[in-house]
């Protein structure tokens, strides 16, 4: 009873329109309250210092320091023309280079909004320039920003791992290669979509200089540099996720200021919305953590355990309707709060079905995709619909909503096949 007035409570304020940290926290309170009385508020100080001052979360910050710098520099636009240089001559390769560099864009930001945002102001233009069709063009940015969120460094599987007490280096060894494949199965739909309705992409029949692209792909050397400065310390074990993550937030400083772009009024930007998307992020992460200690002493992870092995049903089918709740939920939510919420609820049961948790947070971080690319709160929609004005929203989301099917054959190939995910962190 006390776990339907909590999730009532939130609801409510939700609807309200509490913010998320507050609707969390406070009907998490009312929870401590109803069931240990006013004296139940005094664990709320040990419970929050205990998991707020936790080492690796140093890294949230860090991370978003370097995508903030990425995203405010010219970075994603040297990226995107260097992929298009290369790809100019393909059929749909616009379309392709937008999905290529916002992968990699993603290895250097790890924040899907800042991806989508950056190529899209680039890569939109250009597509419809070339007489792109608009609901491809928008949906196939806004689907290729989310990739931000899976491919590593991303703030998903800090949060994740620190919630689950999993090990963040191997949450990131553990998603390269289905980064990779998703990826790649992006890039397979949109030659596809060309292939069989070529007049939505024509092709573009502008010659390039092989010395342009030669020159291109040196001029993307320094952003790469970066991303094995953070991805490769961590892999070869010479860093911890939070000494890599300030290592490369040095390194995104020192990079533009080699390309000459950092003036005094934008490191003032970078820092004050460093510190506003931290501190919202944390916000939310100290409720989550009150709700996940009720949850505890309410002892509701177990009872959702025993019901479900009563049910004897497959333990694919039940991972089924719980990824199906989780693109629910995520319709409603923001990432953050989708896996603060869901993962002290949702990671015992899967457990108990004996799948791997890190295994499980790739599946969950590709759900979290899903969710910024579906409406109504699908943040990467309205991003695409900011830069690009003239693009209706429902153009943006017919085109975008095929790409969730996409992600969802990455999941369905990831069940089949776990070692993708699990070969590397395995070594």
């Amino acid at each position: 009873m006390i776990f339907v007035l909590m999730l009532a409570a939130f609801a409510c304020l939700l609807l309200a329109g509490t913010p998320v940290f507050a609707s969390l926290g406070v009907s998490s309170m009312l929870a401590m309250v109803l069931h240990g009385g006013i004296s139940g508020l005094n664990a709320i100080p040990s419970i929050l210092h205990r998991g707020i001052t936790s080492y690796s979360l140093v890294c949230i910050p860090l991370f978003i320091l370097m995508g903030e710098v990425m995203a405010r520099t010219s970075i994603g636009t040297r990226l995107y023309n260097m992929f298009y240089l290369w790809l100019n001559r393909l059929p749909g390769g616009l379309g392709i280079a937008s999905i290529g560099s916002s992968a990699v864009f993603g290895a250097m930001s790890g924040v899907s909004v800042a991806g989508a945002a950056t190529i899209g102001q680039v890569a939109i233009p250009e597509m419809q320039k070339r007489g792109y069709k608009p609901a491809l063009a928008g949906g196939t940015v806004a689907a290729a920003g989310s990739l931000a969120l899976l491919i590593p460094p991303s703030i998903g599987f800090v949060l994740y791992g620190e919630i689950a007490d999993e090990s963040i280096g191997k949450l990131f060894t553990a998603a390269i290669m289905p980064g990779l494949l998703l990826t790649a199965l992006m890039m397979l739909y949109f030659a596809l979509v060309v292939w069989l309705h070529p007049q939505h992409a024509p092709l573009d029949k502008t010659k390039i200089a092989w010395a342009a692209r030669w020159r291109a792909l040196l001029d993307v050397g320094p952003p790469l540099v970066i991303i094995f400065l953070v991805l490769g310390t961590i892999y070869l074990g010479i860093a911890t996720p939070t000494e890599a993550a300030g290592v490369g937030a040095l390194g995104a400083f020192i990079v533009a200021s080699f390309y000459r772009e950092l003036t005094w009024t934008m490191v003032v930007q970078i820092f004050r919305s460093t510190v506003v998307t931290s501190g919202m992020i944390l916000l939310i992460l100290a409720a989550a953590l009150l709700f996940g200690f009720i949850m505890t002493r309410l002892m509701i992870p177990q009872m959702l355990i025993s019901w479900i092995t009563s049910l004897n049903q497959p333990a694919w089918l039940i991972l089924f309707w719980v990824l199906i709740f989780l693109v629910v939920v995520g319709m409603f939510l923001d990432i953050a709060s989708l896996i603060l919420i869901a993962t002290p609820v949702i990671l015992p049961v899967i457990v108990a079905l004996g799948y791997s948790p890190i295994w499980f947070g790739v599946i969950l971080i590709i759900t979290c995709e899903m969710a910024v690319i579906t409406p109504p709160v699908g943040l990467n929609l309205y991003v695409i619909k900011g830069i690009a004005p003239d693009m209706s929203l429902s153009e943006i989301i017919r085109g975008a909503l095929p790409f969730v099917g996409v992600q969802a054959l990455a999941i369905t190939i990831l069940i089949a096949f776990p070692e993708i995910a699990l070969w590397l962190p395995g070594l």
